[in-house]
């Protein structure tokens, strides 16, 4: 937990100092709340909880695992695919 405050702290840091909060805050409420439709990172966040709590449940670990593996791939594939975006954002930045 330490290591995600300081994490999220050096990025606050950064983006302070570059002067790029609005376009941080605007980056962030798009992820929370997308204008395009597409599902929020809460309901990402949620579905990983949910499979790691059944997690907890030895006999349903080995469904939990799967559940996992198939939401990371979700992700991954979800809204025009991961790969693309990633690739666009590198020759953007």
């Amino acid at each position: 937990m330490p290591i995600l405050f300081l994490i999220v702290g050096i990025l606050l840091i950064i983006v302070g100092i570059n002067d790029k909060m609005s376009e941080f805050v605007a980056l962030l409420k798009e992820d929370f709340k997308p204008s395009d439709g597409s599902p929020s990172f809460i309901v990402w966040i949620l579905a990983i909880f949910v499979a790691g709590a059944i997690g907890y449940i030895k006999d349903l670990k080995p469904v939990a695992n799967a559940f996992l593996v198939l939401i990371i791939l979700g992700m991954l594939l979800s809204n025009k695919g991961f790969v693309p975006k990633f690739t666009a954002a590198l020759k953007q930045g």
